[in-house]
């Protein structure tokens, strides 16, 4: 874990991003900045304005003020399809970006849709209808669709909810497999504090829609930080591994 982070040359970038839920505020004036290939955990209590900042990001939200910028040029958007699809068709929507024209899917998207889906541990899925999964089979399909797509950047909203420990640790196996082959960059949006310290190059720590930190993991994820971003009493150890893991406990009353 490097302390402190790198400079970062922007893939992405967040400039004074502000968004609102009619009149209640949920971001105000968020800066940040996403470099290439790196994985960079969004981290706060709820409602804190993380999943948000993220749907900002993918134009899900309409930034009130500010702006996101791609490779310094404002990011117009991402088309998006609301209808009933079995999951290999919504795997296979993952491959529209490499389609010609208007033709069929192809014998290679279809390859590629299916080994995305065993490498996520959902071919079985394949003819479910998408709208009758479970949370976790939901978040897993959608994986998929992500690593079908070969997408430059992974927008992931609490990935690890509602998986078992056994896809929990495979789905972050792959995350980590598709980065070093692809040089993804990975905006993971989490409340898990162990999970940002393990596996994040960066933390962008969010306290009522403001940053309050961005940095390593070092910089970041302190006890001062953490008792100011989630009220609780925290503490620093190593594990027999050798790892830093963050211990967080309630505060004595």
């Amino acid at each position: 874990m490097a302390a402190p982070a790198k400079p970062v040359t922007a893939l992405l970038e967040a400039r004074g991003v502000s968004a609102a839920y009619g009149a209640t505020p949920a971001l105000d004036g968020v800066d940040a900045v996403f470099g290439r290939g790196e994985l960079v955990a969004i981290l706060g209590e709820n409602g804190s304005g993380k999943s948000t900042f993220l749907k900002v990001i993918a134009r899900i939200v309409p930034a009130r003020a500010g702006d996101v910028f791609l490779e310094g040029r404002p990011l117009d958007g991402f088309p998006r399809r609301a209808t009933a699809l079995r999951c290999l068709d919504l795997v296979l929507q993952g491959r529209a970006p490499h389609a010609r024209g208007f033709s069929a899917d192809s014998a290679e998207d279809r390859d590629r849709a299916v080994a995305a889906m065993r490498a996520c541990d959902v071919e079985a899925l394949a003819e479910r209808d998408a709208s009758a999964l479970s949370g976790g089979e939901t978040r897993r399909v959608f994986l998929a669709r992500a690593l079908a797509q070969e997408a430059e950047i992974w927008l992931l909203d609490e990935p690890t909810s509602g998986l078992d420990p056994r896809h929990r640790l495979e789905f972050l196996e792959l995350v980590a497999r598709v980065r070093a082959d692809r040089e993804t960059t990975v905006l993971l949006v989490t409340h898990e504090i162990d999970l940002a310290g393990e596996i994040a190059d960066r933390v962008v720590l969010l306290r009522g829609g403001r940053a309050l930190a961005e940095g390593s993991p070092d910089e970041t994820l302190t006890p001062d930080r953490l008792r100011e971003a989630f009220g609780v009493e925290s503490r620093i150890v190593t594990d027999d591994r050798g790892r830093r893991r963050i211990v967080p406990f309630a505060p004595s009353r």
